[in-house]
């Protein structure tokens, strides 16, 4: 089982990074409506909200350090060198990158991501490599970044959306013992539990992954398989983002709440819950012990249906939504962003990403998988990927994947909705442990 599941997790990193696609689609149509985000922000280069407020994150820092010790099992305590110290004033953008333990080589551009069917808005083009530190920069160079300007006005629900892609910028890349680079041996993240060290942004996955719901044997067998990490992302940014807003600064509170979007929205795909869907335990330890007595067939299937399967919906997922972006068309793919799934979710809380989102995603993830398996049954032989002008290939609609990811859409917009909502409902200007 443990070669099975390690297997497994290293045959889907390199879709670590794409669990939505493109978060800033979603996050538009999702949110773009609340009453709270019908207003304006200026720009400001986040070196002034470090300089206005660094007692403030000192403390915010200090206090969140403390509840994910006390609260986050399997949580890799911060080393006390990279305490973040209002006192030290001599680059204090490398000391806050440091001290949330993030890629320090991150661009942190002033940017909005401008969405299919958009103009440009008299603003400049940035180059790709301007927004994003990956060396190989796939899927996202044919997306649209617009510079801002220090003091220029931007919307709300823009900076939240835009921030809501940025983590898959590099935030979370090379940060294990293992990987490149010099801050994997500072961070205390030990070497990195699952995924290809050797490919660039497969390390980003124990942070945009969350298999916190997996039955106790599998743990057994996997026990690095608990070293996850969105559920902490979430709480670190979601407190910033309520310090800015409370501070006065808030172009950053808005730009961090993003940031925290985006791993809540992550544990909305359901193969972000589960490591290996459409099997079960027994099944599992089955096909794993084939594989130890020589028989590797079943394995190698396994690994190959979990790959195809992710991606498959991946690229339908962000082929469709571009096609209905573009077109401008009141389709019921997007408009499930706004609508709310049957049901009610408990009140936000610092456990709400893993006791709700990423259970609800860890349940529905064989259903999923099923499905999958039976559109790409069904589906004709066809060229996938980019076209030669460098936009990805009209797909046909399919109603049954449609109305599944209808479902998983409604459940993403609810979950944004509520993050956004509980932190811009509770602003303080010391939020300690969050309710």
């Amino acid at each position: 089982m443990l070669l099975l599941l390690s297997a497994c997790c290293l045959a889907c990193q390199p879709l670590s990074a794409l669990a939505w696609s493109n978060h800033s689609l979603g996050s538009q149509l999702a949110l773009q409506a609340l009453p709270q985000l019908q207003r304006t922000l200026n720009y400001q280069p986040l070196q002034a909200f470090l300089d206005d407020q660094a007692p403030a994150i000192e403390q915010l820092l200090d206090e969140q350090e403390a509840f994910a010790r006390a609260h986050f099992p399997d949580y890799p305590a911060r080393p006390d060198a990279l305490r973040f110290s209002a006192l030290a004033t001599a680059d204090r953008r490398s000391a806050f990158l440091h001290a949330l333990r993030i890629n320090p080589q991150i661009r942190l551009a002033g940017f909005v991501q401008q969405l299919p069917g958009q103009g440009d808005e008299g603003r400049a083009r940035l180059a790709a490599e301007q927004v994003l530190v990956f060396r190989k920069l796939g899927p996202w160079s044919h997306w649209r970044y617009l510079a801002l300007q220090p003091g220029e006005a931007v919307s709300a629900v823009q900076v939240l959306s835009s921030a809501a892609d940025e983590p898959d910028y590099g935030h979370d890349i090379n940060l294990f013992s293992n990987n490149p680079g010099e801050v994997g041996g500072q961070y205390n993240f030990g070497e990195q539990p699952f995924g290809d060290a050797r490919f660039e942004y497969s390390s980003q996955a124990p942070f945009h992954i969350g298999y916190y719901h997996e039955p106790v044997l599998v743990f057994q067998a996997a026990p690095y398989l608990r070293r996850t990490l969105p559920h902490w992302r979430i709480y670190q940014y979601t407190g910033l983002a309520r310090l800015a807003l409370a501070s006065g600064h808030d172009y950053w509170g808005y730009r961090f709440l993003g940031w925290a979007l985006h791993y809540m929205q992550d544990l909305t795909q359901p193969y972000h819950a589960k490591t290996v869907p459409g099997f079960t335990t027994p099944e599992l330890m089955l096909i794993a012990l084939k594989g130890a007595l020589g028989y590797p067939d079943d394995r190698l299937a396994t690994i190959a249906r979990v790959a195809d399967r992710h991606t498959a919906l991946e690229e339908y997922q962000l082929q469709r939504m571009q096609q209905l972006m573009a077109e401008q068309a009141a389709a019921p793919l997007l408009q499930a962003y706004t609508q709310a799934p049957r049901g009610s979710y408990p009140a936000y809380s610092a456990d709400y990403a893993q006791q709700v989102v990423a259970a609800e995603s860890y349940a529905s993830a064989d259903a999923l998988d099923e499905v999958i398996g039976q559109w790409l049954a069904r589906k004709p032989v066809a060229a996938a990927g980019f076209s030669a002008g460098n936009q990805l290939a009209p797909v046909a609609a399919d109603p049954l994947l449609e109305h599944l990811l209808q479902v998983l859409f409604k459940r993403f917009g609810a979950h944004s909705r509520a993050v956004v909502q509980a932190a811009l409902a509770q602003p303080s200007s010391v939020p300690a442990a969050q309710e």
